[in-house]
């Protein structure tokens, strides 16, 4: 992923994510809103897939769960002091198949920097600390739902916010998952060309 990574590290300058900017942006606690047998089935489905094909070894996972778009999720994963990202992407919406094995799931499993690494992690940390202490689900039924979570030790910290602003300090943090997602899965596949 060392093509990317410059454009990527230009990204969060250009963005401006810094430690004040974070404090204005609020994650909400983690809830599951499996209220109905649909939701509760969901919901399963989508941990069932994220243990199976990413595991616990994490030190910060950032999940999608769209009302219309496929589901993906990264995560930063530590081996021998060297940093990975590691992705997975579905290819349609999990909520509309008519079951998870007939989703095509895209992964890749790259080297990230140590610089970039650190900052993601840093920033997902100040989100997730700064979190306020209600469940929020927006005022829509329909909409992007992002999941952030933190593995220290075993111990899980988790935030999720509903629809966030595109211009604030958290649509923007949203959208760098979605390039490291992107350029993740585009050296995968000039790797098997």
């Amino acid at each position: 992923m060392k093509k990317g990574i410059i454009g990527i590290v230009l990204l969060l300058s250009i963005l401006g994510l810094n430690g004040k900017a974070v404090a204005q942006s609020r994650l909400s606690l983690c809830a599951r809103f499996d209220v109905t047998p649909q939701l509760k089935s969901y919901y399963n489905s989508l941990d069932s897939i994220l243990q199976t094909r990413l595991g616990d070894d994490f030190l910060f996972r950032f999940t999608t769960m769209p009302s219309f778009d496929p589901e993906y999720a990264i995560q930063i994963e530590s081996v021998e002091e060297q940093y990975f990202l590691k992705v997975i992407s579905f290819d349609k919406n999990l909520w509309y198949a008519k079951d998870a094995a007939g989703i095509n799931i895209d992964e890749c499993f790259v080297e990230l920097e140590t610089e970039l690494a650190e900052q993601v992690l840093y920033l997902s940390r100040q989100f997730i600390d700064n979190k306020i202490d209600s469940v929020s689900i927006g005022g829509t039924t329909d909409g992007d739902l992002y999941q952030f979570e933190i593995n220290e030790n075993g111990a899980i910290s988790c935030g999720q916010i509903w629809q966030p602003a595109p211009d604030s300090p958290l649509g923007r943090f949203c959208l760098l998952c979605a390039h490291l997602k992107d350029g993740c899965l585009t050296e995968n596949k000039s790797k098997n060309q």
